[in-house]
């Protein structure tokens, strides 16, 4: 006999998710909403291997040219022509997300995820006084770990349910920074933000022949700027302040259910096409260095995320989606220390970096937090920086444990 009960059950739940998607269930605030980014809510520029080992903290400290998105007055320190090329390898584990442990689909634990790719790619140069910069980057990733339930009857498929989640948003920068007096620069860019994303739920009765499909979709764009300065208090001291200001994420969104059963040649199709506004946040930050020697230094950043702003207009209806947010402040920092090596008689430059980072995220149910250790080394052989960096971490207060761990190496060319 058929468990009737468990496909009644299920036909709820989608019914609710395909009327009121991203709903939360009642007392239960999910970790990873569909649009919360891979591992952290707190996305702010790209953190390359030296920023990521000194505990994402890159708002004195001008590495490389992926600066121009978090301090982009920073591109007046670096050479006159610089290229950037960055990789990462994240990792994240997740419990409630979706229908994924919230009335659907069970674990018995956590699901975890691992992503490869190229996320920042750019160059910068000096034109006399003015430093401009050009780049690219995947700023944001909606991926989240597949999951899904086949049982079978008699040695034969019975029921299946699979969940598929992916989506991404990249940035392209234009930057301008110039040193305005001795010790002072400033910089400003421009940013457009374009992406997507696609979530699917799918269900088959193989009894029956009988397929359901829950689809959303996704395409994403934005404009934003950003900016900062950089002071140098003494030939030891250099103090920061940057910004970001909000903007809205604007989306072509797409909804398709469909109900197909072939056998009777019957096929269901529910589209809806509206547009959907996600309100991002304000970023502000502060940021300090110290030079103890040439060859050794320590870096401080403070970052707030103005999200109690945060609001979204999902497919044309405003206040469908709640979040209920608070503001976050976001701390990091670092130390450095370079040595030098002789490797075939070529004076080899080799960067000792370490570093802890406070990473808490915005809902107010459940108060959870990111607690980051980092570390990174490099070689610095004349106008080639190779730079690694690991950062891995615990999330407490969800009460599930989550993990975050990401490894980055970058290739710097500096002329």
């Amino acid at each position: 006999m058929r468990n009737r009960g468990f496909w009644f059950s299920f036909l709820l739940v989608l019914s609710i998710h395909v009327l009121f998607p991203g709903t939360s269930w009642p007392k239960m605030t999910l970790q990873y909403e569909d649009e919360a980014p891979f591992r952290t809510w707190n996305s702010f520029g790209i953190a390359t291997a030296s920023s990521l080992a000194l505990g994402e903290t890159r708002f004195t400290i001008a590495a490389d040219c992926s600066v121009a998105l978090s301090n982009p007055a920073l591109l007046s320190r670096l050479p006159r022509i610089t290229f950037t090329l960055s990789s990462y390898l994240s990792s994240a584990s997740f419990h409630k997300y979706s229908i994924v442990n919230t009335g659907v689909l069970y674990t018995d634990g956590n699901l975890s995820s691992e992503l490869l790719g190229l996320d920042f790619a750019g160059a910068s140069f000096r034109v006399k006084n003015w430093t401009l910069a050009l780049s690219m980057a995947l700023v944001e990733n909606y991926h989240r770990p597949e999951a899904g339930y086949s049982s079978t009857w008699g040695g034969d498929p019975y029921e299946s349910i699979n969940f598929e989640q992916e989506g991404v948003l990249k940035n392209i920068n234009f930057s301008i920074a110039r040193e305005i007096f001795n010790g002072l620069s400033a910089g400003f860019g421009l940013n457009y933000v374009y992406g997507h994303f696609e979530k699917t739920v799918t269900d088959i009765d193989h009894i029956y022949n009988i397929a359901i499909t829950d689809s959303l979709s996704h395409e994403f764009k934005g404009f934003f700027l950003n900016g900062g300065l950089i002071w140098n208090l003494t030939d030891r001291i250099a103090i920061a302040a940057v910004f970001r200001t909000p903007f809205v994420k604007k989306s072509d969104s797409e909804s398709l259910k469909r109900n197909s059963t072939p056998d009777t040649n019957t096929d269901i199709k529910t589209e809806v096409s509206s547009r959907s506004e996600y309100k991002q946040p304000l970023v502000v930050g502060l940021g300090v260095s110290y030079k103890f020697s040439p060859n050794l230094k320590v870096s401080s950043d403070l970052t707030f995320y103005n999200w109690s702003k945060y609001s979204i207009i999902y497919f044309g209806q405003e206040n469908e989606l709640e979040r209920n947010f608070k503001d976050t402040i976001k701390i990091g920092a670092g130390i450095e220390h370079m040595v030098s090596a002789d490797i075939f008689g070529q004076k080899i430059s080799i960067p000792l970096r370490a570093g802890l980072s406070y990473d808490p995220q915005p809902m107010k149910e459940p108060g959870s937090s990111y607690f980051y250790y980092s570390l990174g080394t490099g070689f610095h052989w004349e106008k080639f920086h190779l730079d690694a960096g690991l950062l891995f971490g615990q999330e407490k207060g969800s009460g599930d444990s989550l993990s975050g761990r990401k490894a980055v190496l970058s290739l710097t060319l500096e002329l």
